[in-house]
């Protein structure tokens, strides 16, 4: 396979590879509203946001685990169409008046003090996890029917506890749309601790 990252310019690549190591700050959780925490603030390319997820049932006590995700960079238009047909991902150009989007992304899945029933059980990256929105976040856009998914993927893998990947996703945008979001939907329980809500990232650079 062609090496892409010495065939295809970054003129629409947005990345801040030069931060190390990436800053962090605590985002989308209750009662905190910082970076990520809401559409109106989302977290910019390069922040690393610390977040939590509840593992378990409405029955019983949930149990909490940290998770840390960074928006590493991103390729959108003609630079993500290029990477995608060397890459062998697809032949078939967006939909009319989409363009195609990559998220490059680092997920982290770690323990916390609350519970032990599910320590020994994967976390896993599901197609429902990511999504690309627009603006306000109301719209969900489709994801686009490629051959094989970009290397290395996301989408699919399962983490360990204690274990940090990286990986791509693919999406599609409208070409109009010229500040969508990604959005991250956290698990959650539905008991008495309640319900967290998304997370949030700019899938553009300000």
């Amino acid at each position: 396979m062609p090496n892409s990252k010495s065939q295809i310019p970054k003129k629409n690549s947005i990345s801040n590879k030069n931060l190390s190591p990436f800053p962090s700050l605590r985002g989308g959780e209750d009662g905190v509203r910082g970076l990520g925490s809401s559409q109106e603030h989302p977290a910019p390319v390069g922040v690393t946001v610390k977040t939590k997820i509840e593992r378990g049932d409405r029955y019983s006590a949930p149990e909490i685990y940290s998770l840390e995700i960074t928006l590493l960079e991103v390729l959108r238009g003609k630079v993500a169409w290029d990477r995608i047909k060397v890459e062998g991902m697809s032949d078939e150009p967006p939909k009319a008046g989409f363009e195609y989007l990559l998220a490059h992304i680092r997920f982290g899945f770690f323990s916390k003090a609350r519970g032990f029933g599910h320590a020994n059980e994967a976390y896993r990256i599901g197609e429902s996890s990511f999504s690309a929105t627009s603006a306000d976040g109301k719209t969900k856009y489709e994801f686009p029917s490629v051959s094989q998914p970009p290397q290395p993927q996301l989408v699919g893998l399962s983490f360990s506890i204690g274990e940090s990947r990286e990986g791509w996703v693919i999406f599609q945008v409208p070409e109009t749309e010229k500040r969508p979001l990604l959005s991250f939907h956290r698990d959650y329980a539905g008991n008495v601790y309640g319900v967290w809500g998304t997370v949030w990232f700019r899938l553009y650079q300000e």
